[in-house]
């Protein structure tokens, strides 16, 4: 018997079981089938996802650490912008990164996220991660989706990972599982994409709403790539003011995204939920 201790953290909803790695304990080949196992709800602890703390890989851009972020269903991703929030939070107040800003090995690359403390300098308030620049795919394209949803406008985009916006004129009557499963395993997306259906509200106000189908999950409380990719794309066409801040609405809370020259950052908060540890059979169930 094997015990895994893990920390449940939240970014807005969206929940993740942290489990310290850096040991290598956790047989390659393994890790999937822990996420599975561990994210069913109910039957388990339950998250939306897993994210695995590791020694960094490459010493090419001097990371500090490796954030792993497997799906629930098991499949690994990319990146995850409230992981990171998660993952910054968790490294900084145990003393493993001292520094406030840090450097992140990847799927996805470099991410860097910069948290701030409290007075006393020990509890990570906020996170500011650097979400990087988008790879535009389409813009506002026509898109058929089957026969029974037909054709609807699309915006896709990587940002790490990937990610199709669709505009919307009502979150009322939208079935966000459905629509968003068919999009996220459209032939058009080999590899399948997170699905951000947004409204946006009058431009003055520079906020938006967004519901996320995410990949490997289902519609999550939260999904801080989505928002980072749905401003994106509306800034690309002109529903937004680019220059200033734009606050999203998930169901989870909100975050801020501000786009500047160098790229998307992506502003937000972090929580412990609570440190537990689970028994596993020797991974041989896995």
């Amino acid at each position: 018997m094997t015990k895994l201790r893990f920390t449940k953290m939240q970014g807005c909803g969206n929940d993740f079981i942290l489990i310290d790695d850096r040991e290598e304990r956790i047989p390659e080949e393994k890790k999937g089938g822990i996420a599975r196992f561990l994210c069913r709800r109910r039957f388990s602890v339950g998250a939306d996802g897993v994210l695995f703390l590791c020694r960094p890989t490459t010493s090419s851009y001097s990371y500090d650490v490796k954030m792993r972020v497997f799906n629930a269903d098991g499949s690994e991703a990319e990146m995850s912008g409230n992981g990171m929030r998660c993952f910054a939070k968790y490294v900084y107040e145990r003393g493993i990164v001292r520094s406030k800003r840090m450097r992140v090995e990847t799927l996805g690359g470099l991410i860097v996220p910069e948290v701030e403390v409290d007075e006393k300098g020990f509890v990570v308030t906020s996170i500011r991660v650097f979400m990087g620049k988008p790879v535009f795919d389409r813009i506002d394209e026509a898109f058929f989706v089957n026969e029974q949803i037909g054709e609807i406008k699309l915006t896709s985009l990587r940002l790490g990972n990937p990610h199709a916006v669709v505009i919307v004129e009502s979150f009322e009557g939208l079935d966000v599982d459905a629509v968003g499963k068919s999009i996220e395993s459209h032939p058009a997306f080999p590899d399948r994409t997170n699905v951000d259906f947004v409204m946006s509200e009058e431009r003055e106000k520079n906020e938006i709403s967004v519901r996320t189908y995410e990949r490997g999950v289902g519609e999550t409380l939260s999904c801080g790539t989505g928002s980072t990719a749905s401003v994106l794309a509306l800034a690309e066409l002109g529903y937004i003011n680019a220059s200033e801040p734009v606050t999203v609405h998930t169901k989870g809370g909100d975050l801020v995204v501000e786009l500047k020259e160098e790229g998307a950052y992506l502003v937000g908060s972090a929580e412990v939920v609570y440190e537990g540890e689970v028994s596993v059979q020797n991974f041989t169930e896995f």
